[in-house]
């Protein structure tokens, strides 16, 4: 699936929407919605968290980004247009203003241990464990998983991005479509919440306790009453999988799967992210977390193919 990839691999536009919020109080806003640890994010270390509903069902997956003078919180670009009247909805008893700024931003992406190297010579974006995201002249450069290579997200203003255009146009980069990164996502686990699946899973179900996506000790968010109970009395019994096919299958966000039981076939659970590239599929979905991974499994009443199942690497039993 990832022959195509090289040494300095380039994605000029990621389907990445961003939500910009800024005013005094807007760390302490996000602090009572989110279930991450805004005193975590710096300008050198971005944040994984969950918006959830009364419920403690999510409602956007978002990494959070210290611009600055503002926090930009990017997700599925097809979330962020119903997501933000749920994240503004309490915003009124703040001194926060929270706008789409999707328009205003372009988020891209590179990969590979030479695309490393020319982030380091050119703009100083070095990383190490503690340190994952770096304010520069072509905008936050943020550390993502080497499960491929070493790979990373930038997010730039318009200007920013000029910048970019031109520096990467002398660079020897390899541009890639946004349907490969998708797949790079999946294969990593990286949880994504779309209109499909909002309200759908608690934050554990899609691991977001295995990459700091919760913190668990941090005063009341929404939601934080039903995540706490699920994670203190262990009854959250499901978690996101990683599924590959060598071929082409019909597959979309929100579709069931199910797993052969004899000569039946039973519910098994719900796709999450998708991508296709080169005639292979590769999906995540929420599963049982004792999920056999010597199963395959199918979309329901989909006769093309099966899925392999695999734990993304970083899955704690």
């Amino acid at each position: 699936m990832f022959n195509s990839l090289t040494t300095f691999d380039f994605f000029p536009s990621l389907p990445l929407g961003v939500t910009k919020l800024d005013g005094a109080d807007s760390r302490q806003f996000l602090q009572g919605q989110l279930t991450c640890e805004l005193d975590a994010l710096t300008t050198s270390h971005s944040q994984l968290g969950a918006h959830c509903d009364a419920k403690g069902k999510m409602m956007a997956s978002l990494r959070l980004i210290d611009n600055g003078n503002e926090v930009l919180a990017l997700q599925a670009a097809e979330n962020t247009a119903s997501h933000l009247p749920m994240l503004t909805k309490y915003a009124v008893f703040s001194k926060v203003t929270i706008t789409d700024s999707t328009d205003k931003f372009i988020c891209s992406g590179f990969l590979g241990q030479d695309a490393q190297q020319w982030l380091a010579d050119n703009y100083s974006a070095v990383f190490n464990a503690e340190n994952d995201a770096i304010n520069t002249d072509i905008g936050t450069v943020v550390k993502l998983d080497e499960l491929n290579g070493p790979r990373f997200l930038v997010v730039s203003n318009k200007e920013q991005n000029t910048a970019l255009t031109q520096a990467i146009s002398n660079a020897q980069a390899q541009s890639q479509p946004t349907s490969l990164w998708q797949a790079l996502e999946c294969v990593s686990g990286a949880p994504q919440v779309t209109p499909a699946t909002q309200a759908e899973f608690v934050p554990q179900m899609l691991n977001l306790q295995m990459i700091d996506g919760i913190n668990f000790k941090k005063g009341c968010y929404i939601g934080q009453e039903t995540v706490a109970r699920m994670h203190f009395r262990g009854l959250n019994k499901r978690g996101m999988f990683i599924l590959q096919s060598s071929s082409h299958i019909d597959c979309n966000v929100g579709d069931n799967v199910e797993k052969q039981l004899g000569e039946n076939w039973r519910n098994a659970g719900i796709v999450v992210s998708v991508a296709h590239v080169n005639e292979q599929t590769i999906a995540c979905a929420v599963l049982p977390t004792d999920f056999e991974l010597s199963e395959s499994v199918r979309v329901k009443n989909n006769v093309q193919g099966t899925f392999t199942v695999t734990k993304p690497a970083y899955f704690v039993d």
